[in-house]
Order: structure tokens, then C-alpha cells, then sequence
């Protein structure tokens, strides 16, 4: 009997975001006559409503990431196989941090960091509290990542920055974001409906994704042209965003969404899709609106958007938190659609970039080589 690769997959925080859809799709994508997954996770692990297959979840009882590293070292100590090989990917920069200290002397194991986000994440403070903690973080980044086997970035430019940054050794993997098997297939047409001029906003709440400049954007429209706007997602800013809508009297043109099992459907029905973040470590979603021939602008932040949409030959890129250059981008949209038609129907062509199965083909690359 083939023996199985013992994979321990470490995200704290599970929820129904961009990290979750990219892990489940690996997890649904690999072969399970080559490995045994388990997963660890602080939170409720909603990923599992994306999984297709049986893997061990483990919850880990303790209120913040930095609490849990002795509970995760028992969980990890009790799975390990002595007699294969034992590989723990941990996801997203806080986690990868505390999976140093978890793994720390512990024999037989390699170690995996994926990284997802900018490090311009860990410049953008709200608070003197919230500086010092990023200015921790991003200091423990530096001196921790270069312990590790491998650290596995979703694009080109992140790669760079993390590998100039840490000096550790980096390699690119896109995410698979063409698989789109994880949505269910339930419609949900009879529950919203969707305009036929519709304009479409898909990510969490929060300021990172920066939906505050696209309302503003909006409101500057000379002639919208019968167009509304949805905002698909949760997060801590639903509250702001509202009252915002409701400052600029749009509360009949923008609509904010926060409960929408497949986005895949509303996808395929906008004329439009928006990106608006400060910055990324990718932009799933851009891929999934370029599968669907959608028109795409999007900030040029770092990092993801820009080697996407290749420098803008297959979509238009705005300047990050510039609302006037988004609006012009969205006034030209509107008056002549056409032109960034053109631009979706190359990206749909060059989408083979993406394709799922070379991209897992790289990851049991990493697997079998560590």
C-alpha cells in the first residue's frame, strides 16, 4: 500500500473568504491516495462548506492565535506519522508567525507558509495600539519566515517583496480560482433581484477592500444610465458603508449584500465588476469575473490586480484610493462599454494561466520535493 503524506493545514480564522475558497480548493484538488489532511483552526471551521471530501478538523479551544500555540503543538505531536512525511502549511502572515513557535525543535516535519497579503497589510495603522501590534508583526515576519522550508506567495510581485523582505526562499503559485465546483448549485434568483444594468463590488467589509472610495466614485457619476451598484460581502465596516450610502442619498442606486451563498451567479449577471482594495496578495475574484467575459476595473494596488489584468491590457486600473480617477474609469465604462469589452475577451483568452490543474500540479511538486 502507497504510503500517504501527512498534510496539517493551519488557519486560525475560518470563514467564507478569498483564503478559505483558495485552501478548499487545493484540499477539494489533491489526491487522496497520496495524502491524509487535517485541519486546524481556532474559529468554527466554515470551510467546510466548500470541502468535498473527508479530512480531520480540529478546533483548537483559545481566543487569539498567539494563545493557541501549546494546544496546536499537542494536536500536531499526536498526528505526526513517524513513519512518513509530515508537512504543516500554515496560511496568512499571523499564523505563520505563531507556527515558528508551534514547530520549534519538532523533528519530522517540514513547514510551509503561504502568504496571501501585501506587506504594505502591515503599514496602513488605524490606531497606536493597532501600529505597534503591526509593527510587531511585521518584525517577526523578517526574523521567522527565513526558518521556514518554503514560503508559497500567490504572485510574482508578492514574491519578490517577501523574498526581499525576509530572505527566505519563495516560490509563486497563483490561487486556483478557476475551480468553481466549490458553490453550491442553488439558485438564489428568487431572492434577490438583480438589475439589468448591474455594477458589482465582491469582498469582505473592511478597510482593506476599500469600498468607501468606490460609493464615493459612484456618487460622482454624471449619468449612471439607469446602472446600480451591489456590494457583496461582511465585515466590520457594514455599519460605516450604510451610513455612508445614506450621507450621499444613494440608498435606491447602491445596495450592500451580506449574505450570498454563491457569487458565482451574480457574477455572471453584472455588466460591471470593481475591485477597490489598498492592497492584495491576489484578487480572486478578478479571475472569477474575467471566466465570465465581465468588464473588470480595479485598483492598481499591491499586489495581484496589475499581473493579472497584465498592466491593463485586459481590464482598466485606477489609482488606489483615488476616487476621481475611478470615476472617470467608470464615466468611460459608461459611455462606451465596448472599449473594455475588448479588454475582457483577451483576458478570458489568457485565462489558461490560471488553469486548476497545473497549479496543483506545482503544489504536489512542493509536496513530494520539500
Amino acid at each position: 500500500m502507497k504510503k500517504l503524506k501527512n498534510l496539517i493545514i493551519f488557519h486560525p480564522y475560518s470563514g467564507m473568504g478569498g483564503a478559505d475558497r483558495s485552501l478548499a480548493r487545493l484540499i477539494n484538488n489533491l489526491d487522496e491516495k497520496k495524502y491524509k489532511i487535517h485541519f486546524i483552526s481556532i474559529s468554527k471551521p466554515l470551510i467546510k462548506g466548500f470541502i468535498k471530501k473527508k479530512i480531520f478538523y480540529y478546533r483548537v479551544k483559545s481566543k487569539r492565535t498567539i494563545l493557541s500555540i501549546f494546544e496546536v503543538r499537542n494536536i500536531v505531536n499526536k498526528i505526526l506519522d513517524k513513519k512518513n512525511k509530515n508537512i504543516f502549511i500554515s496560511n496568512q502572515n499571523f499564523a505563520n508567525i505563531v507556527s515558528f513557535f508551534i514547530l520549534f525543535k519538532l523533528k519530522r516535519i517540514k513547514h510551509i507558509l503561504i502568504e496571501r497579503n501585501s506587506l504594505n497589510e502591515l503599514d496602513n495603522s488605524y490606531n497606536f495600539l493597532d501600529y505597534l501590534k503591526k509593527k510587531t508583526i511585521k518584525f517577526l515576519v523578517r526574523t521567522t519566515y527565513k526558518y521556514s522550508d518554503i514560503v508559497i506567495c500567490i504572485s510574482n510581485d508578492l514574491r519578490k517583496e517577501i523574498k526581499n523582505f525576509t530572505k527566505s526562499k519563495t516560490f509563486t503559485i497563483y490561487n486556483p480560482s478557476l475551480d468553481q465546483s466549490i458553490y453550491k448549485t442553488k439558485s438564489y434568483k428568487e431572492k434577490i433581484k438583480i438589475p439589468k444594468n448591474l455594477i458589482l463590488n465582491i469582498a469582505r467589509l473592511e478597510k482593506q477592500k476599500d469600498q468607501y472610495t468606490l460609493i464615493k466614485a459612484f456618487k460622482k457619476l454624471n449619468n449612471k444610465k439607469n446602472f446600480k451598484l451591489f456590494i457583496v460581502g461582511y465585515g466590520s465596516q457594514y455599519h460605516r458603508l450604510i451610513e455612508q450610502i445614506k450621507k450621499y442619498k444613494l440608498e435606491n442606486e447602491i445596495k450592500i449584500f451580506t449574505k450570498f451563498k454563491n457569487p458565482n451567479f451574480i457574477i455572471k449577471k453584472a455588466k460591471l465588476f470593481i475591485l477597490s482594495s489598498r492592497y492584495e496578495g491576489f484578487g480572486n475574484v478578478l479571475i472569477e469575473a474575467g471566466k465570465n467575459k465581465i468588464p473588470i476595473i480595479s485598483s492598481n494596488c499591491p499586489h495581484g490586480p496589475n499581473e493579472i489584468l497584465n498592466n491593463g491590457k485586459f481590464g482598466d486600473l485606477f489609482q488606489v484610493r483615488n476616487s476621481n480617477h475611478l470615476s472617470s474609469k467608470l464615466q468611460n465604462f459608461l459611455d462606451n462599454p465596448k472599449k473594455l469589452k475588448i479588454k475582457s475577451d483577451l483576458f478570458f483568452k489568457s485565462l489558461k494561466r490560471f488553469d486548476t490543474k497545473k497549479i496543483i500540479k506545482k503544489y504536489e511538486h512542493i509536496f513530494e520535493n520539500i
